[in-house]
């Protein structure tokens, strides 16, 4: 969860959380769809689902290198791509789907998270 107060010190550890969904080969295998919920958007400030897949994106790439530098004890990399390698969305196994939301309050919002729930 991305809150903006807390967006520039959580992004990392979203990320990582992010990061190994995405590496897992159980999930890479039955192509899991990932859902990243933007919340609230009713925010004046609020980043948009395309910023903050961006901003993910960017930091996947970074994690994703990290990782390519690594070996795990059975001598392989946990990568999602070559070091060096630019993450997109786009080109991970899973489909990445972001949508924007506001989950409570007033102005509760939730039509696209139904939306992408109706389309599984």
């Amino acid at each position: 969860v991305l809150v903006k107060q807390w967006y520039q010190r959580r992004v990392r550890e979203t990320c990582e959380a992010l990061f190994e969904v995405l590496i897992n080969s159980d999930i890479q295998k039955s192509r899991c769809p990932v859902l990243v919920l933007c919340n609230k958007q009713d925010y004046e400030m609020a980043r948009g689902a395309g910023a903050i897949l961006a901003t993910l994106e960017s930091e996947l790439t970074v994690l994703n290198d990290t990782a390519a530098s690594l070996v795990d004890d059975s001598g392989s990399q946990k990568t999602l791509f070559p070091r060096g390698t630019e993450v997109k969305f786009e080109r991970v196994s899973n489909p990445v789907t972001a949508v924007g939301a506001t989950s409570v309050g007033e102005g509760v919002d939730i039509a696209a998270l139904k939306q992408w729930i109706m389309e599984l």
